[in-house]
């Protein structure tokens, strides 16, 4: 299988997963989208305390406009899922961060594609199987 049909078969079932699982797991693809984009800033923290990223980072991120972000942070911020705190290096400016609440909702989609993996693993040949876990080794190093 080649790798653009691989990524095709990928997202494939992936799709139907969420739009199968969205209101068991209770959060939407959009959401968990912006909760991997701010855990993702947060190992990008370039400040010595315990921050996440400003909502531009996440706009940057997301490739989104900055009142669609903003309007989902504060649809996340509602659902307790994150959390804003002032910035301490410039006034203005606003941390955001994952609540317990919003790891978990990270993690709950983090499952689906778990999920995905082993469904799409189960449908490849040993074949496809080795040269996909050779191009994921690959990917991988450094």
């Amino acid at each position: 299988m080649k790798l653009p049909d691989f990524i095709e078969l990928v997202h494939r079932h992936a799709h139907r997963r969420w739009n199968a699982s969205a209101s068991d797991v209770g959060v939407s693809y959009s959401e968990f989208e912006y909760l991997s984009a701010i855990k993702e800033q947060e190992f990008r923290k370039t400040d010595k305390d315990d921050h996440g990223q400003h909502l531009q980072d996440v706009v940057e991120t997301m490739g989104v406009r900055k009142a669609s972000a903003s309007v989902m942070v504060v649809k996340l911020e509602e659902r307790g899922w994150v959390r804003r705190v002032p910035c301490q290096y410039d006034a203005r400016a606003q941390h955001i961060l994952l609540t317990e609440e919003g790891q978990v909702r990270l993690e709950t989609g983090r499952s689906i594609y778990a999920s995905v993996a082993r469904e799409i693993l189960g449908e490849l040949g040993e074949k496809e199987r080795g040269e996909l876990l050779q191009i994921c080794s690959l990917t991988a190093s450094p």
